[in-house]
């Protein structure tokens, strides 16, 4: 099949999807609620003032997944109540496994990481950041995607693959060629001040000589663990949270979903939380759709790593 012929077939998919999802009471209240908490948290400085504090005081462990499981919930209980869909609600795996997951994500999202797990006598101060900076980006991989594999292999075995991350790659054409088509404007964006500011994430000229290896290799090793990172985030968000709740939810996951993944971008700039509604929701219906999750994986992972590449680019020409 033509490219062109698998773009305009998953445009129809996103289409079908909202006509047979959308409904104004449904969406609207997920719309005053999101919105409200972006106003909270932007407008009135709510993160920072009340949730920020909580990753410093040893009670985030806890009181994040409360957080979390309150969001989520307060946008799919009243999204089933509108539709009068009870039998869900009266299902206990809603009340059970949609907890469960959330917890096991924001107590990753929140525990905060103490320095003395890296510290050692024959480890230099660079060596100790190195590590703990390559271990914020992976532990994602051990605390999450783990514990699901071992739930999925257990108790949804008719899923195929880890939630999506699967062999089915349908679409997956449409998705690289978009990539392609956005190389020529994150280029563009990279010669910006803000842009060199904030790429690459990872300096490798602040961390030579980190464990005795070259620059290219304590490079490689970063980016592999930042990029572990984005395929967490889609495991858990389009994979458990949408395609490992499809049996009790359907396509009511999808709602739901994409305010708790804007949720978490709280802290970042208020343009990537709101458009992460967008995004979150788009990749949600692919996930939902498609049963798999490589859309966004290769949207996460394709751009963060086009952002990448252009401020090593960058950094190494500044270095001359």
């Amino acid at each position: 099949m033509s490219i062109k012929k698998d773009i305009r077939h998953l445009f129809h998919e996103i289409i079908d999807f909202v006509k047979e999802d959308f409904n104004p009471w449904a969406y609207g209240w997920a719309a005053v609620f999101v919105a409200s908490l972006v106003v909270f948290s932007y407008v009135f400085n709510g993160y920072d003032k009340f949730i920020l504090p909580l990753f410093y005081n040893k009670t985030s462990w806890y009181l994040m997944p409360l957080l979390y499981i309150a969001v989520w919930y307060l946008v799919s209980v009243p999204n089933l109540l509108i539709r009068k869909e009870y039998h869900t609600l009266r299902d206990w795996r809603f009340w059970v496994k949609p907890a469960a997951f959330i917890a096991l994500m924001s107590v990753a999202i929140s525990y905060s990481v103490p320095y003395q797990w890296f510290r050692n006598d024959s480890l230099t101060r660079i060596d100790t950041y190195f590590l703990r900076t390559c271990w914020v980006y992976f532990d994602g991989i051990l605390l999450v995607v783990v514990p699901l594999a071992i739930y999925k292999y257990l108790f949804d075995r008719d899923i195929k693959g880890i939630y999506g991350l699967c062999s089915n790659k349908q679409y997956l054409n449409v998705y690289l060629f978009a990539l392609l088509c956005l190389l020529p404007f994150v280029a563009a964006a990279s010669f910006l001040p803000d842009f060199q500011a904030y790429y690459p994430r990872f300096r490798p000229d602040r961390m030579e000589g980190a464990l005795g290896m070259p620059m290219w290799g304590i490079t490689a090793v970063f980016e592999t663990c930042y990029g572990l990172d984005f395929l967490t985030t889609e495991v858990f968000f389009r994979g458990a949270m949408v395609i490992g709740l499809a049996s009790i939810l359907g396509p009511r996951a999808v709602l739901p979903m994409a305010v708790f993944y804007c949720t978490v971008h709280f802290g970042k700039p208020c343009l990537e939380s709101v458009s992460a509604i967008f995004g979150g929701y788009i990749l949600g219906i692919l996930a939902n759709r498609t049963k798999h999750i490589w859309g966004g994986v290769c949207a996460h992972l394709g751009i963060a790593f086009m952002m990448e590449i252009m401020g090593l680019i960058h950094l190494f020409a500044r270095m001359g």
